[in-house]
């Protein structure tokens, strides 16, 4: 421990004297950020083209790059866990984000456009995913299956990286706190007059924990890491332009398991994961642009599971997942109020897995899609959006979803927006083929290679208030009705129990949100809001599992620009979530009702007068909520650092 104090000692030495703190732009200190007013913000994800917020037709929130330093996370799960509407469950497979009632597997994440690869039961883990080179994020609501494909039932959430500014630039962190946490960042930039290029470094380390002190089990595993990242861009005399990305980053988690009766596994994990973009586009005439997009993803993780005093169940587990997209898109402006865009992609995946049956798995899935943004009455902002995308799986064949959407904006202060479309999910590989058994409890799992995937329904409306420069409240409904739901069957094989799964599953998740967001006097800005969701699993007639129906969330941010101060403080309570645990084996659920909580983030930085460093605490979790049986999330935790930029 006393080297770790030491490592940032040495830091804070050798970095006092340099000038600005973490993203104060301007060459004074004591200059604001400069930040786009909400109006002109410019978003991709809603349309896979460039256009301002304000301007959207599909209803769409921005997290910004000075939202994301406040707020103190350090990865995409802190960052995402009290944004409204939005819930991130944690569970033994990392923290995965449920939107609008659904679950993880039908929220479809992004980094720059592009699937993150490495999905563990279903999941992208979002602790995977640092925040020191993310610039925004961008989270659309709805159903997006129009323009992404598969997965995009509930909505997308797409994290756009940092792109070089400064001809010359560098910024510094470096944090330390409870469990050991120790988090170090650096990033480079520089810029000419036609390019760009930044890279960036992080390094993460952090103690395991537990929430049950009755056993020697651990409820979350420690963390040894570090991430390493590039993008760049080119601008040429012509047409032609060019930007790319990559990224690498390396993580080995260790914790222990308990067993039946008194066995007691060390567990440890390995992941790997390396992700590529490159995107070539040409400007074909005043309104007419062509982008061609080629990535390539690679996750790879190694399980080991190591029983104590014996070795009869001990397990070696490796998975690779890889995924590779070409895709081509054409934007056009071509007259009489509409913006056209015209795409294809095909989607390559491989894996290759110990649970999967002959161990490995491949499909490929090409698509056409098209959306046209039909400018009806200019002075109204009346907007008309229709689009449709056509997928040919080599798995399960063909899935049409088509969308319409509408905008309105009658009074300068008031825009009115809703939409109505199809999504699906394609069954994954462990869906299609896991071929798993285990002895000790006396199961058996398989997949079912004839599996359809799953269809939904879903409409949203949304109004948005501006009745003040400084206030915007919002009001939203959504519905969303899936059949063909991918659910586990149960039968005897012998002295085993067999699973598989089918088709057969039903449900309904229907629901609204409440928001405002305010700026009051002492340059303090609130933000409240508040989701009901019902989700019913209309097989089984009941509530579905984990997700509450009442949920809080709350925002405070102030600053002194004179004293350098600044301060966010972050909130959520969650109401009752049921559970429906099969816990003596009887094939019968034991359910019950998780009590609410409670949970609490918050930061204060000060911005030094002499030197240009900021000195930061982040605390998080800060009520002590969660418990090892349906709240498995970190303990109260505080963190000290300092940043700098030069």
């Amino acid at each position: 421990m006393s080297g770790r104090w030491w490592l940032c000692a040495l830091l804070w030495s050798a970095l006092s004297g340099q000038a600005r703190a973490e993203d104060v732009p301007s060459a004074t200190k004591d200059t604001p950020p400069v930040e786009e007013p909400p109006a002109l913000q410019t978003v991709v994800t809603g349309s896979r083209k460039q256009e301002r917020l304000r301007e959207t037709p599909v209803a769409t929130e921005v997290i910004t790059r000075s939202e994301i330093v406040a707020s103190g996370a350090r990865d995409a799960s802190e960052l995402l866990s009290t944004r409204p509407g939005l819930v991130v469950q944690q569970g033994f497979a990392g923290s995965g984000l449920s939107m609008q009632g659904l679950a993880p597997e039908y929220v479809l994440v992004l980094v720059d456009g592009e699937r993150v690869t490495g999905k563990v039961d279903g999941n992208i883990d979002l602790s995977r995913l640092s925040l020191e080179d993310i610039e925004q994020v961008e989270i659309v609501t709805g159903p997006s299956s129009v323009l992404y494909g598969s997965d995009a039932v509930a909505g997308v959430v797409n994290f756009i990286t940092r792109r070089a500014q400064r001809t010359l630039g560098a910024d510094l962190r470096a944090s330390y706190g409870t469990l050991g946490r120790l988090d170090l960042d650096a990033t480079g930039e520089t810029r000419g007059d036609a390019w760009g290029l930044r890279m960036s470094a992080g390094l993460q380390r952090r103690s395991a924990y537990d929430l049950d002190a009755s056993d020697i089990g651990t409820t979350g595993s420690s963390l040894s890491g570090y991430d390493l990242s590039a993008r760049g861009d080119w601008r040429g005399t012509g047409a032609m332009s060019l930007e790319g990305t990559a990224s690498y980053s390396h993580r080995i988690q260790r914790g222990v398991d308990l067993g039946a009766g008194s066995a007691v596994f060390d567990r440890a994990t390995r992941d790997n994961t390396f992700a590529s973009r490159l995107s070539p586009s040409w400007r074909l005439g005043e309104n007419v642009s062509l982008r061609t997009d080629l990535s390539y993803g690679h996750y790879e993780r190694r399980y080991l599971r190591d029983q104590r005093n014996a070795s009869a169940l001990d397990t070696v587990e490796d998975t690779r997942d890889q995924q590779a997209r070409v895709g081509v898109q054409l934007d056009a402006r071509p007259g009489g109020g509409h913006s056209l865009v015209v795409g294809s992609e095909y989607l390559g995946e491989w894996l290759l897995s110990d649970r999967l049956e002959g161990g490995r798995g491949r499909r490929g899935r090409g698509s056409l899609y098209a959306q046209d943004s039909w400018t009806l009455w200019e002075r109204l902002g009346l907007v008309a959006v229709r689009g449709g995308r056509v997928d040919v799986d080599s798995q399960f064949g063909v899935a049409i979803t088509p969308r319409a959407a509408l905008k309105v904006e009658p009074l300068k202060w008031l825009t009115l927006r809703g939409s109505y479309g199809w999504g699906y999910r394609a069954p994954s590989f462990q869906d299609l083929l896991i071929d798993f058994e285990n002895p000790s409890v006396g199961y058996t799992v398989r997949g079912n290679p004839d599996l359809k995937p799953e269809r939904s329904r879903s409409f949203s409306f949304n109004v948005e208030t501006r009745p003040a420069s400084d206030t915007v409240v919002w009001v939203g409904l959504f519905q969303h009705s899936l059949r063909d739901m991918i659910a586990a069957s149960l039968q005897s094989e012998g002295d085993f129990l067999r699973y598989s799964y089918i088709n057969i599953a039903r449900a309904r998740v229907r629901g609204g949100e409440l928001g405002v967001r305010q700026s009051l006097p002492g340059r303090i800005q609130v933000e409240l809001g508040y989701t009901l969701t019902d989700g019913t699993d209309q097989d089984l007639d009941r509530a579905l599992e984990g997700q509450a129906r009442h949920r809080l969330t709350a925002q405070a941010t102030w600053r002194h620009r004179q004293w350098g101060l600044e301060a966010n403080l972050r909130g959520a309570l969650t109401g009752e979530r049921p559970f429906y645990p099969d816990t003596n084996g009887d094939g019968v659920a034991d359910s019950y009702r998780a009590s609410p909580t409670v949970s609490l983030d918050a930061r204060v930085a000060w911005l030094m007068p002499a030197g240009g460093l900021q000195l930061f605490v982040v605390g998080s979790n800060l009520t002590g909520a969660g418990n090892p049986a349906d709240l498995p999330i970190p303990p109260r935790t505080l963190q000290a650092g300092v940043s700098t930029r030069f």
